[in-house]
């Protein structure tokens, strides 16, 4: 009997510590790590900061600990997507089920910096650097001369239109997270890793601007 009841417990426990976590999340992608308090935190999720500090000992703890579940999420995002080479857009992210706060999250955490947000550019930058790869390897891309650069331009297509997401959303007047718009993204950053953006008689000297027609 004393069993059943501590089961009984444990689901409420449960469902407590993942609001708090959900809470969280979205806070430090909407705020930022150093405007989300133990206390907003807790007001947000609607229990008590002695409930968030006995799950997770400290903010820092809980940070850790959204760091976990974030990095879990996407992972899980990935995998639904069908990618075994871990190589997909923010836009593809953001239309899978509960990745968005997620993509807040990590985009955040690396506009601010700090530790937190060098080991975020590391990982994706990695995620998208060997991805790349696996789709050269497998004749899906072409070999880049700078694959280091290459990685740097990509993830920072894609995590400028997450920073500037208030821009963004007023100019295109509908929230990035909008079916119809991450369907826009998508095809329009596909279109544009597909083909291109100059034609091929414009091509000229990189170090040299492009002539002018004198008509």
């Amino acid at each position: 009997m004393c069993s059943a009841r501590s089961g009984a417990d444990a689901a409420p426990e449960a469902a407590a510590r993942e609001r708090i976590l959900r809470v969280a999340i979205d806070l430090v992608g909407r705020e930022g790590a150093p405007a989300t308090t133990v206390r907003r935190v807790a007001a947000a999720a609607e229990v008590s900061p002695a409930l968030v500090m006995h799950h997770f000992g400290s903010k820092a703890g809980l940070l850790a600990a959204c760091d976990d579940e974030v990095m879990a999420t996407i992972r899980r995002a990935i995998e639904g997507l069908g990618s075994d080479d871990l190589e997909v857009s923010f836009a593809e992210l953001l239309a899978a089920e509960s990745a968005s706060p997620a993509v807040g999250y990590v985009g955040r955490a690396m506009h601010e910096g700090g530790e937190a947000g060098r080991r975020w550019f590391d990982w994706m930058i990695e995620l998208t650097r060997q991805g790349m790869a696996d789709l050269a390897d497998a004749g899906l891309a072409r070999p880049a001369d700078d694959p280091e650069m290459q990685a740097v331009l990509l993830l920072a297509m894609d995590i400028g239109v997450v920073l500037m997401r208030h821009h963004v959303e007023r100019y295109l007047g509908a929230a990035i997270t909008d079916d119809h718009i991450t369907a826009r993204w998508a095809t329009a950053e596909l279109d544009l890793l597909t083909h291109g953006v100059l034609l091929a008689h414009a091509e000229h000297d990189p170090g040299t601007p492009p002539e002018r027609s004198s008509s």
